[in-house]
């Protein structure tokens, strides 16, 4: 009895058990390509931000039940770009407002209104607690420049290294 040897055991003549996988492939690759397109449109922590932020907006977590993880990833969103020289606790309150407003913009594109509310909250609650702000401006390097301080890559900063 002659063998076809392109079918395979249990698979019906004709159709073709790769058509499936090279559709789903190429859809997988669409998906990352959009993923990655994504990515790279994020400024530095706001993809994590994000994703704190989505949760609450499908009710997966509150302000309250925030893993430690999330509120962490929020807080690295919020203060990222400050230094002492920002101007003490109201300098770092307004510069965590301010990208809290920048990230309560990008969530709205995914969310409902209704979900925005619960979004907006959380944001201004954690964008103004004093005890973060606190922490943030103790453990924030002075800005270094070049002129004030020749050893200054021995120093961690904000700013960027001189060459």
């Amino acid at each position: 009895m002659p063998t076809d040897i392109t079918t395979t055991p249990g698979v019906k003549p004709g159709k073709s058990s790769d058509t499936k996988s090279k559709y789903s492939k190429s859809g997988n690759q669409k998906k990352s390509q959009i993923i990655m397109e994504f990515l790279g449109g994020c400024t530095p922590y706001e993809a994590d931000a994000l994703r704190a932020m989505l949760s609450i907006a499908a009710g997966k977590s509150t302000l309250e039940t925030m893993p430690q993880y999330d509120r962490s990833a929020l807080n690295r969103y919020l203060n990222f770009g400050c230094d002492k020289e920002t101007g003490g606790m109201d300098g770092i309150r307004a510069h965590r407002q301010k990208r809290a407003l920048e990230l309560m913009k990008t969530v709205s594109q995914y969310v409902g209104k209704d979900e925005i509310i619960d979004i907006t909250t959380a944001l201004l609650t954690i964008s103004s607690d004093s005890q973060d702000i606190q922490t943030v401006l103790n453990s924030l390097p002075k800005l270094q420049t070049p002129d004030t301080n020749h050893n200054a890559r021995n120093v961690p900063s904000n700013a960027p290294m001189p060459k």
